[in-house]
């Protein structure tokens, strides 16, 4: 009967290893003008466009509340939580726009992806980003 236990053990694990390469959907070709790097030089604009209003909306916060004396701004914190949002919204973009109908536009187009994940959808934040987004629901 010991074979007959590493028979159902590898079939087991040929099946759970079926399980998750099906979970990975392989990526969408890319739109025309896209590559690899221009994917990640959006997720890096992406970032740094959420990156200023957030840090001008957490001194704004603190004086606010007439904190005079604050922590500074998580800058990194923010970035590690912002980015892989932003890769992930720049992929989509990437895979459905061309590069040039996304430069004619500017980020006019993926705004309404940027919304979805900032309300929890599809390329929602985790980290720093994520429970700042998940604190302004609960207390909305």
């Amino acid at each position: 009967m010991p074979n007959l236990s590493k028979i159902l053990g590898m079939a087991v694990a040929i099946a759970l290893c079926g399980a998750a390469a099906g979970a990975d959907a392989p990526a969408k070709p890319l739109k025309e003008g896209w590559n690899r790097k221009q994917v990640k030089v959006f997720a890096y604009a992406c970032t740094e466009g959420l990156l200023t209003p957030a840090a001008r909306d957490y001194h704004a916060a603190a004086l606010a509340d007439g904190v005079t004396i604050h922590k500074p701004f998580p800058e990194q914190e923010f970035r590690d939580s912002a980015f892989p949002m932003c890769l992930c919204i720049s992929q989509r973009v990437a895979e459905t726009w061309t590069l040039k109908e996304v430069e004619q536009t500017g980020t006019q187009r993926a705004k309404p992806m940027i919304d979805e994940a900032l309300r929890g959808g599809q390329c929602k934040p985790d980290g720093l980003l994520g429970d700042v987004i998940k604190k302004r629901k609960e207390n909305q």
